[in-house]
């Protein structure tokens, strides 16, 4: 939001969120043994019915540590791996060397297990088994269950070109083109031009999103940098609006832009889409080299 010279934006709580993530990997790294233990107790690969459970969309993938604590009062070795049955869409990734000792009470990951399906709405089942010593060899099964669904269809809407001149009367008009904003990744910006239409010199004193929902944000205005700011006849200002989404669907909001001029802002629609995984250019690539 940006208001009479105050640019108020949501990107400081993303970026104290990421610092925040990044401070927490250092508490991982540093204190993981003792975190380990309380948080992934459950997913201990080493006791028995072990299981790892997968939803994930068509093309995407997601990878979780494979976890081993040693739980009772002697020292244990991890002999190796061996794999029982392991669908291709399963793969192990990162396996540390074996065989691997483990004293009472250690943890480590062995490794990370990848859920990545190629067909929609399908379910998968696969398993490995983990040899441990000392004494006869004792095996753990450790069982994945991963299922699969299918990306969302979404309208064709074309982007609004960056740096697009929209018109911008707010005397004559209630609401302007709509703005889409397509991109590849989690967060991206583009910026618009708003050009004064009208016969008279408009005065911009205000310019918002009507929903506060942490996705669409202004950071930046020209010229000047602030508000309030006036635009003559044909002259024209700018907005730069950054777009943040994990989900690869459309999320729609509206750009209030509040003057002198008149009583109720001209709204802009603006929709904010990143790209689906089909439309990215490693999955254009694999399809050509691999097709159906």
């Amino acid at each position: 939001m940006i208001r009479h010279g105050i640019l108020k934006t949501h990107s400081f709580w993303r970026t104290l969120k990421l610092r925040a993530q990044i401070a927490l990997s250092f508490v991982l790294f540093f204190f993981w043994p003792m975190i380990c233990g309380a948080q992934w107790q459950a997913q201990n690969i080493l006791t028995q019915n072990s299981g790892y459970n997968f939803r994930v969309r068509t093309e995407d993938s997601e990878c979780k540590p494979l976890i081993a604590k040693n739980e009772t009062n002697a020292q244990i070795t991890i002999e190796k791996l061996e794999s029982g049955h392991l669908a291709e869409c399963f793969q192990l990734n990162d396996t540390i060397h074996l065989p691997h000792r483990l004293a009472p009470g250690e943890s480590v990951i062995i490794g990370f297990v990848c859920f990545r399906p190629k067909i929609a709405n399908k379910e998968y089942e696969a398993n490995i088994n983990v040899i441990v010593t000392p004494g006869q060899p004792t095996i753990r099964t450790v069982h994945f269950h991963g299922a699969s669904f299918a990306e969302a269809h979404v309208e064709n809407i074309p982007p609004t070109a960056p740096g697009a001149m929209l018109a911008f009367d707010p005397v004559t008009m209630k609401e302007g083109a709509l703005i889409s904003m397509v991109g590849k990744d989690q967060q991206f910006m583009r910026s618009y031009s708003f050009k004064n239409t009208s016969q008279a010199a408009v005065t911009v004193t205000e310019v918002d999103f009507q929903n506060h929902d942490q996705r669409f944000d202004i950071t930046s205005i020209e010229p000047g940098g602030s508000l309030p700011i006036e635009i003559a006849p044909g002259e024209s200002f700018s907005l730069r609006i950054s777009y943040s989404s994990f989900d690869r669907v459309p999320f729609y909001n509206r750009l209030l832009i509040s003057t002198e001029q008149s009583k109720k802002p001209l709204q802009y629609e603006v929709r904010g889409f990143q790209l689906p995984l089909s439309e990215m250019e490693w999955n254009k690539k694999e399809k050509e080299t691999h097709p159906k």
